[in-house]
């Protein structure tokens, strides 16, 4: 199995109770106002609101949170591209972005710290945009999409432009250790298992280079996921990287230190059973600076 978490500041799955409702109008409000402010700054024209837009970005929040995940590609409406051509919005250029956090505010200022998040928000190809926001407990799920150069709602069938296929990165072969972060995770880890009468893990550094190259990913490619549009699903990343196993899995993170990681994934029934699975030996852990949370981090089990 495998299962995925976006911790503090601002993420945490889990959380009881769904709401969708007319009161998250003033939040998409608040957020344009935000949006528009930073761009005035930053000396490009403000984006004018469209409804149909905002119709689809409202769609894949709720969408998010019915089923339960967080990433650019939807299980219902697939890619961005994929969704703007359902719905017949016409685009030279589109992009969205996406934040999970306990406030509108809270959601604008981490989108603001992501260089990729922040070139859409200030980006002079794009004139209109639709912000869609769904709440899930006491989070809120926001999703921001933008064109430029068409005109949304004609009925046409124009896509914006696919990204070209980039190089994929390899692991670096010369690592021979853990840094300070992935150690002290790993030591939490061990302590838990150890706690629960399980043996510790066992470092295994070509898996935590796997993992590395998976938490980089998700930073330059905006998304929090366990399926990457780069290597696929974990298992596949494994195999593609020459991990052999018997058994697998994968936890995720984003948070800005160690400690509120880890105690986010234990305070998740599925992290916390990847963490203490009897049946696996080997980790890897791969813990990155940057994207919303303040780091990003992946843990691969193997037995």
């Amino acid at each position: 199995m495998f299962s995925r978490n976006a911790a503090a500041p601002s993420c945490v799955k889990g959380v009881q109770g769904l709401s969708n409702s007319s009161s998250q109008s003033g939040d998409a409000q608040l957020m344009i106002q935000l949006i528009n402010k930073e761009r005035s700054g930053a000396g490009v024209p403000a984006l004018q609101e469209n409804a149909k837009l905002a119709q689809l970005a409202g769609l894949k929040a709720l969408d998010m949170v019915q089923n339960n995940y967080y990433g650019h590609t939807s299980p219902t409406y697939g890619s961005l591209g994929n969704m703007l051509q359902q719905f017949g919005v016409e685009c030279k250029y589109a992009g969205e972005n996406l934040a999970l956090s306990t406030s509108v505010a809270r959601a604008h200022a981490a989108l603001m710290k992501s260089s990729g998040n922040r070139a859409n928000i200030v980006s002079a190809k794009y004139n209109k945009v639709g912000v869609g926001i769904a709440t899930k407990g006491s989070y809120v799920y926001v999703v921001e999409i933008f064109t430029g150069d068409g005109t949304a709602g004609t009925g046409g069938s124009g896509q914006p432009p696919q990204p070209q296929p980039q190089p994929q990165p390899q692991p670096d072969p010369n690592a021979s250790s853990l840094n300070a972060d992935e150690q002290k995770m790993l030591d939490l880890v061990n302590a838990e298992r150890v706690k629960a009468g399980l043996s510790p893990l066992k470092v295994n550094l070509k898996l935590a280079g796997v993992a590395r190259l998976k938490a980089k990913d998700m930073i330059d490619k905006n998304y929090f996921s366990h399926t990457s549009p780069t290597y696929g699903s974990p298992f596949d990343m494994m195999k593609q990287f020459g991990i052999s196993y018997y058994t697998a899995g994968e936890n995720l993170a984003g948070a800005p230190d160690v400690n509120t990681a880890h105690t986010n994934l234990m305070n998740s029934s599925g992290h916390r059973a990847n963490i203490l699975n009897s049946s696996f030996k080997e980790v890897g852990i791969g813990i990155v600076n940057g994207g919303p949370y303040g780091k990003m981090f992946v843990q691969m089990f193997i037995g």
